[in-house]
């Protein structure tokens, strides 16, 4: 059987017999483009600047449908992180996008927010998925986390525990609402996704979001799969890490995992980079030293004590193989032989295809 995931641009084949296949969650797109963009247009009335806090394809693909009726008076501001990302995906955008400028460093405790958020009125447009730290990484939240000083140590120093939570209110999420929350005048969009299309527009936060989300049934098997979703959800290993933990009751204590995701852009937090190098020691880790993504840490630990892992991404094996001690493999056929290799060749294994739109009851 072909199965096709999500590998940034492009899709990885992976052929599994149909003995080896247990369950298979690849959801059917379904895009409600031109509905929701009715809905962004009506909930916009009366904001001065939108500000998009990604470039994930659904976030893309409603701003392409939107952007005939973009205001050509400039009466609207668009602001991002990464403009040029943007203009790239949005051609009808060009030129039109500002850069979001980053928040002052915070002092006394007191939390601080780019400039270019104060006053006026904003809608914070943003593509949610599931997130072990945050429960649903909505628009406020990716707002707090991208414009607001001091946000993640906050959040991580906010936390109920370590043990990851999904479609959950948080609290790291609920302090980081209540910041974002202070911005008088804000209005928030998350895009829901199904197949990775556009499929509803959300106001609210965790739990709007899973009424959205299918909670699947599914008994542990000796091998998992799980694609992120591509891209927007496999840029960086970082990225990676926190989605597969969303699928990980699907496997077996101490059976294999293979991750499958690009990771152009590489480690991602600054955490899992000084990881990486050996640049974080457990005394330092004892004392409370912190560096953004801190959580991330212990997400990775738990992955290698409990699983073993083979790492399909052009992540270098410097870091791959060599700091994180996975598997890894140059192609998918290479990737199953080493994931069969240690769970016998007639074991079943279970397919998460996009790991962004997963919840297990």
């Amino acid at each position: 059987m072909e199965i096709w995931l999500p590998y940034g641009d492009v899709e990885s084949l992976l052929t599994l017999q149909a003995e080896n296949l247990g369950e298979l969650y690849d959801p059917v797109p379904e895009s409600h483009a031109d509905e929701l963009v009715q809905m962004l247009v009506e909930r916009m009335r009366g904001c001065d600047r939108l500000v998009v806090c990604d470039n994930k394809p659904a976030t893309l693909k409603v701003l392409k449908t939107w952007a005939p009726q973009f205001p050509q008076d400039a009466a609207m501001k668009v602001y991002a992180r990464s403009p040029k990302g943007l203009e790239d995906g949005v051609a009808e955008l060009k030129g039109r996008v500002l850069k979001l400028s980053p928040p002052p460093v915070p002092s006394a405790g007191e939390p601080t927010y780019s400039p270019e958020l104060v006053g006026g009125r904003s809608f914070i447009l943003a593509t949610g998925e599931p997130d072990p730290l945050f429960g649903y990484l909505d628009a406020r939240a990716s707002l707090g986390l991208s414009s607001l000083g001091g946000a993640r140590r906050a959040a991580y120093n906010a936390r109920g525990g370590d043990a990851p939570a999904f479609l959950d209110e948080t609290p790291a999420y609920s302090l980081l609402a209540s910041l974002v929350e202070r911005l008088e005048g804000t209005v928030f969009g998350t895009i829901v996704t199904k197949g990775g299309a556009p499929l509803s527009l959300l106001e609210g936060g965790p739990k709007e979001a899973r009424a959205h989300f299918n909670p699947q049934q599914v008994n542990p098997a000796k091998g998992l799969i799980i694609g992120a979703g591509g891209r927007g959800f496999d840029d960086t290993f970082s990225h990676i890490l926190r989605l597969s933990l969303v699928a990980l009751r699907g496997v077996k204590r101490g059976g294999d995992v293979l991750l499958v995701g690009e990771c152009r852009d590489g480690l991602g937090s600054d955490a899992l980079q000084m990881q990486a190098m050996g640049r974080v020691s457990e005394s330092a880790l004892r004392k409370g030293f912190y560096a953004d993504g801190m959580e991330e840490i212990g997400y990775l630990d738990s992955l290698k004590e409990n699983y073993s892992v083979t790492l399909l991404s052009s992540l270098p094996e410097l870091y791959a193989s060599g700091r994180f001690r996975f598997k890894t493999a140059n192609n998918s056929a290479e990737a199953l032989q080493k994931v069969f290799n240690s769970t016998g060749r007639n074991a079943k294994l279970h397919v998460f295809t996009r790991a962004c739109e997963t919840l297990l009851a």
